[in-house]
């Protein structure tokens, strides 16, 4: 396996990880140095290699706000707002992680001798060093596939990096033979290739339970997070956070904060019906004793509402969270506002009131967590790998 950029990119892998390793077979986690201690928290071999790069350097004003999905309604000539065209270009954050790696994943490669490889959307350096090593790729989507939504030309991208081992741009394919697929019908778009799926098995890192999740809340629980992303690429000031927690306490409900350490101390004082977390609390472990939540949008933080059947509100504050956003919609199972800072308390409360009612965004909740664990189990998807990695080594 090998995993690019954040921590978040490589959660998605790691039941995966889990389940071929339990099944007997060898599994090594390659990534950048920083990525390490994640990986290793996880139970997994971590492989470091190339270099680190910071995410917030590599994205800084490319990550677009939130803008129309279509490039027709979004003219860069006319763009006060600041949105950006979706694109993976040459000199773009991607390519620079993917640069930084791909050296030593292929000399990695060459040394260990992998009958298998799976990577994460986006990573670039696995789909060359798989092209490169002549090992099957798969893929493995960690929510909607958002890079429907993308610009990517091969050559000025993928060429120069492939071209360093002799391939060109049309020998490297990003989605490999196999793309594993957790989403389930209606929220994921069409394949373009060879898919197969698998249920999402929800992973946020390392968790601690707390007493107060022994038992059940008094009243109902409503959790409001950021995710990880956004903070880490900088971006976290993009959302009025302390004013979204304090609109959401005005109704008669629990509210549990879920923020990076970072941003606690930009919340300020908080009503008495708010637990800010401060302690290891996986999102998995929260989520089922509540009512709602309200998020950025991230695929990560998504996917687990969505297996867990917690209806949610979106707030998405850039171009793939607004692209998850509109999936979920499409489910009944959550709603989103395209821009939080516009809409007032008034608002905000009342689409939360609907969340935590007994109405149709739970009965859809209910029913898209039910098509989540009728997926095979990460464990019933070995047998398939293994097919594919018995080719290399035949």
């Amino acid at each position: 396996m090998t995993t690019w950029g954040w921590r978040s990119h490589f959660y998605g892998l790691v039941p995966l990880g889990w389940a071929l390793q339990a099944a007997g077979h060898e599994v090594r986690v390659a990534s950048h140095p920083a990525l390490v201690p994640a990986i290793t928290a996880a139970g997994l071999a971590a492989v470091p290699l190339g270099a680190d790069v910071d995410f917030a350097t590599a994205f800084a004003g490319r990550i677009g706000a939130v803008g129309a999905l279509d490039p027709a309604e979004d003219e860069p000539d006319d763009n006060p707002d600041g949105t950006v065209e979706p694109a993976i270009t040459a000199d773009g954050g991607v390519v620079r992680f993917a640069d930084a790696l791909l050296d030593d994943l292929v000399g990695f490669g060459r040394s260990w001798r992998p009958d298998l490889m799976v990577w994460e959307p986006f990573n670039l350096a696995a789909a060359v060093a798989a092209a490169a090593l002549g090992v099957p790729g798969v893929r493995h989507l960690w929510g909607p596939d958002s890079s429907v939504t993308l610009r990517l030309d091969p050559e000025p991208v993928l060429g120069p990096l492939a071209g360093r081992f002799g391939l060109a741009a049309a020998d490297v394919d990003l989605a490999g033979v196999l793309t594993l697929d957790p989403v389930p019908p209606p929220m994921q778009v069409p394949a373009t290739g060879p898919t197969r799926p698998v249920r999402y098995v929800p992973y946020n890192g390392p968790a601690v339970l707390p007493p107060w999740l022994h038992g059940p809340a008094d009243r109902p629980r409503v959790c409001v997070t950021a995710g990880t992303m956004m903070a880490g690429a900088g971006l976290d000031d993009r959302l009025d956070l302390p004013r979204v927690v304090r609109a959401v306490a005005g109704l008669d409900v629990e509210v549990v904060v879920l923020v990076e350490p970072a941003q606690q101390a930009a919340l300020g004082p908080l009503p008495g019906n708010v637990r800010l977390v401060d302690s290891p609390l996986a999102l998995r472990l929260v989520l089922p004793t509540c009512a709602a939540l309200v998020q950025q949008g991230g695929a990560g933080t998504t996917m687990t509402a969505l297996g867990l059947g917690v209806p949610q509100l979106v707030l998405p504050q850039v171009s793939d969270q607004h692209f998850n956003a509109e999936r979920l919609a499409v489910t009944g199972a959550g709603t989103w506002l395209p821009d939080a800072r516009a809409a007032d308390d008034d608002t905000l409360r009342a689409l939360v009131g609907e969340l935590i009612a007994d109405g149709p965004r739970r009965a859809a909740a209910a029913l898209m967590r039910d098509r989540v664990h009728a997926m095979p189990a990460p464990a019933e998807v070995v047998p398939a790998l293994v097919d594919l990695a018995a080719g290399t080594r035949s």
